[in-house]
Parts: C-alpha cells; sequence; structure tokens
C-alpha cells in the first residue's frame, strides 16, 4: 500500500477531526471571552489557526504522495505561514481596537489541538514506522 493511498482513507478523518476543533475553539470564543473587542480578537484567532490547519493539511496530502522530507518542507512552510499570520493577526486586533490577549489565546488555543491533529495524519500516513517495519 502506498503513502498516497494509505494516507488517503485516513485525511478525512484528520480534516474532520480540525474542522470539529475549530467548530469548538469557536463556540468557546463566543461562550468564554467577553463580548465587544476580546471575543471579536479570539474570533479572528480562531479563524485564522483554522484557515493555516486547512492549508498545512492540504499541502501535506500532497507532500505525502511523494515521501516524508517533502512532508517535512511542509511543516516548515507552513510554520513561516502561521509566523506571518500571528503578526497580521496581530496589527489588525491592534488596529481594530481589539485584544491583542484574546487574539493569541485563540489562536493558539486552537492551533495546538490543530497542530497535533496535521502531525498525526503526516504519522499515519508514513507506510513504515521509525524501524522500518510495515505499518
Amino acid at each position: 500500500m502506498t503513502a498516497q493511498v494509505q494516507g488517503a482513507g485516513r485525511f478525512g478523518a484528520h480534516a474532520g477531526g480540525a474542522a470539529g476543533v475549530v467548530a469548538v475553539a469557536l463556540v468557546a470564543c463566543v461562550l468564554l471571552a467577553p463580548e465587544g473587542a476580546a471575543q471579536n480578537s479570539a474570533l479572528l484567532g480562531v479563524g485564522l489557526a483554522g484557515l493555516s490547519s486547512a492549508v498545512a493539511l492540504g499541502l501535506k496530502r500532497r507532500a505525502m504522495g511523494a515521501d516524508l522530507k517533502s512532508a517535512m518542507k511542509v511543516v516548515g512552510w507552513v510554520f513561516g505561514l502561521r509566523a506571518v499570520l500571528v503578526a497580521v493577526g496581530l496589527v489588525l486586533a491592534l488596529r481594530l481596537g481589539g485584544s491583542v490577549t484574546g487574539f493569541v489565546v485563540g489562536f493558539f488555543g486552537a492551533y495546538f489541538a490543530l497542530q497535533c491533529i496535521e502531525l498525526s495524519y503526516v504519522v499515519a500516513a508514513v507506510p513504515k514506522g521509525p524501524d522500518g517495519d510495515e505499518r
């Protein structure tokens, strides 16, 4: 079984898990963050984290067709994308009169769970374990 075939069956589960994390994070923002600027900043953070995760999963799915080295390059590219999104989100939060803390909590609260899902997808899509045995 190739990495692409093996990973293809698991992509939907991981994408669904990521969508579920974003949905829960959005609901948490609405229910837990104080209304107004802090809530809007937190929602912006979750939205940008979800967007970056969707891009990351798509790129990792494509890279897994080649090899693990390609997937690890994608991890680096997405890290750079997320750094840019955090900077843009912080500037937006400040310019719109929002809360930097709200943005950071929203973005990184969702990011940590999404990162686990993304790495789980890469591990699940690799056809051989670290000792060379078939999975």
